[in-house]
């Protein structure tokens, strides 16, 4: 790299686009975010993204170079996942689904997930909007299903970085 290509501005990322109804991404989205740049992600790694809200993570990794799949459960998240992605110029796989049921019989070096982890009162599942942080009764409500789903989409080796809180 010569000297003036090395002083040329870098182009800034485009701005996430989110809709009605997705996660913004926020502190917890950029913590996240932190620890998957301290890992060593191979070029070509398959990454899972579960719960993508609006893509940033997602379009983040394929940026490093991870082969990336995406689920979802909300339509308005894998919309805004797949604008995102198309945006910046990175291709990441996108998928609606609940959890690894949308990558059934796949494996990945690296599953990442921001779930919904925050308590709220009631009994009721969660719907609409609210899906996007209400975490059920304990907050645990899918926290402890993207434990229990990691161990079968991980292959040997494999790493999960996720999110959750202390109040839960």
């Amino acid at each position: 790299m010569s000297a003036a290509t090395a002083a040329l501005p870098r182009p800034r990322p485009r701005p996430l686009v989110t809709l009605p109804g997705v996660y913004a991404p926020q502190d917890d989205t950029w913590l996240l975010l932190r620890a998957l740049y301290r890992e060593d992600l191979a070029a070509g790694a398959e990454l899972l993204d579960l719960g993508s809200g609006s893509g940033a993570l997602a379009v983040r990794a394929a940026r490093r170079g991870a082969r990336v799949t995406a689920v979802d459960i909300s339509w308005q998240a894998v919309l805004a996942t797949r604008l995102n992605a198309w945006l910046s110029g990175q291709r990441v796989t996108v998928r609606h689904g609940d959890l690894t049921a949308a990558v059934a019989g796949r494996s990945f070096d690296l599953l990442l997930s921001n779930p919904p982890y925050v308590p709220a009162p009631g009994a009721r599942r969660p719907r609409g909007p609210s899906r996007a942080w209400d975490a059920g009764r304990d907050g645990r409500l899918l926290v402890d299903r993207v434990c229990d789903a990691a161990a079968g989409a991980l292959r040997p080796g494999g790493v999960l970085l996720m999110v959750h809180s202390g109040l839960c």
